[in-house]
């Protein structure tokens, strides 16, 4: 579905020079107008022990550039990830706003 045209309008908002946006906690993407697309929003708690790569697995699906050195994530640190779909029962797109809490 991501590779229709219908598909690649929503791909499309969340893309900036054909890289992974970044949005904070409290930005969205502009969906096309008229989409009524829904945004469901998921908090997904990431935990471990220290050094085996959650940060990393987080920035990696953020699309964000991973550091090749290592550093202890003090607090915690917030990324906000949107993926587009369509299921296959429905025939409105759905925006999954991901909330990842490392």
């Amino acid at each position: 579905w991501l590779r229709s045209a219908v598909g690649r309008r929503y791909l499309d908002c969340i893309l900036h020079n054909n890289r992974r946006r970044t949005f904070s906690i409290l930005e969205s993407p502009a969906l096309p107008s008229g989409s009524g697309a829904l945004t469901i929003p998921y908090k997904l708690f990431v935990s471990g022990k220290s050094g085996v790569g959650k940060t990393a697995l987080v920035a990696m699906l953020a699309g964000v550039c991973i550091l090749p050195t290592h550093y202890e994530t003090r607090g915690t640190e917030v990324t906000t990830v949107y993926w587009p779909a369509k299921p296959v029962t429905s025939i409105v797109p759905v925006m999954f706003q991901l909330n990842f809490w490392d």
